[in-house]
């Protein structure tokens, strides 16, 4: 039994396994935009099978290794969650309208607007370092948007719809940090946001679509693998390792999910860059890069990717 104690303690220690995990889950986080894209409904009917199925395992989650809920949980949650829903409803627009590349890659820029946001709202005074690294992450959105036309899957509906799902996500984090309860258990209080995003989801999935009822069993097993892909494994192995691994060095692995993202659309959707977008991608990791490192010692809080 004592054997058994310490090699779970031994494990726990090993910065290398909590490196693992971060990087096993933003590995997790890459995949979403895959399964979304593979499935052969529209975005209403996404959204409905990915919130049917996630409610129930973040409920699972909640009960299993969380503190269940309280009133006083859903009363903190009512709007953030809401936020969420909407962020929900976009992002998997997103994905589904336009290329995975544009859309991941400006997903990314969260934590620019949370420099500019949550720097006024914290007390934070900004570093011209940090303005300029901002600056030329968008630059490198806008080079990578306007670069894609001649590419597949690139189109402006889509793009404006991944730049609104990024505003939305923003308000949803600020506000979400501060009406969260201190020392609330995480899947708790993810269980409650799907709670509240599930009164705007699965109502606007019903109204919104009309091909609900050509759902298959392989939409459905994709729409589970999201759940318990980006959802579960993802942040649940992000949020483990974070106790053991330094948050900038966390935020920095999470850029590599668009890389992911962008490398399996190259391979299963024949999705291409021209060679300006390749540059310009460069240019928005390593500019993020920089800028999750001054964001790391500033104090500014870090913007976590959206739920897929």
């Amino acid at each position: 039994m004592s054997d058994g104690v310490t090699l779970r303690a031994r494990v726990r220690g090993r910065d290398d396994i909590h490196v693992i995990a971060a990087v096993t889950a933003v590995m997790a986080w890459g995949v979403g935009p895959i399964l979304n894209k593979s499935m052969s409904v529209g975005t209403p009917s996404i959204v409905f099978a990915r919130m049917v199925l996630g409610v129930p395992i973040m409920l699972l989650m909640a009960w299993w290794l969380g503190d269940g809920l309280s009133k006083e949980l859903m009363r903190r949650t009512a709007v953030p969650g809401i936020l969420f829903s909407l962020s929900f409803i976009t992002g998997f627009a997103a994905v589904k309208m336009t290329s995975i590349a544009n859309a991941t890659l400006m997903s990314n820029l969260q934590p620019v607007l949370v420099l500019f946001v949550a720097g006024r709202l914290f007390g934070e005074r900004l570093r011209a370092r940090q303005l300029l690294y901002g600056a030329a992450s968008m630059a490198g959105v806008l080079t990578v948007v306007l670069a894609a036309a001649s590419t597949s899957g690139a189109h402006v509906s889509g793009d404006l719809m991944a730049a609104a799902n990024v505003v939305i996500w923003t308000g949803y984090f600020l506000i979400a940090k501060q009406q969260r309860v201190d020392g609330v258990n995480s899947w708790s209080f993810l269980a409650a946001i799907f709670i509240w995003a599930s009164v705007v989801v699965i109502p606007f999935g019903l109204v919104a679509s009309n091909d609900l009822s050509r759902i298959t069993v392989r939409d459905w097993l994709l729409a589970l693998g999201m759940a318990l892909g980006p959802g579960v494994i993802g942040h649940g192995l992000m949020t483990w390792s974070q106790s053991h691994v330094d948050v900038s060095l966390a935020s920095i692995l999470g850029l590599l999910s668009p890389v992911l993202s962008t490398s399996l659309a190259w391979v299963v959707f024949g999705e291409s860059l021209t060679v300006v977008q390749i540059i310009g991608s460069v240019v928005v990791i390593a500019s993020l890069v920089a800028l999750v490192r001054e964001q790391a010692n500033s104090g500014v809080p870090r913007a976590e990717p959206p739920e897929m």
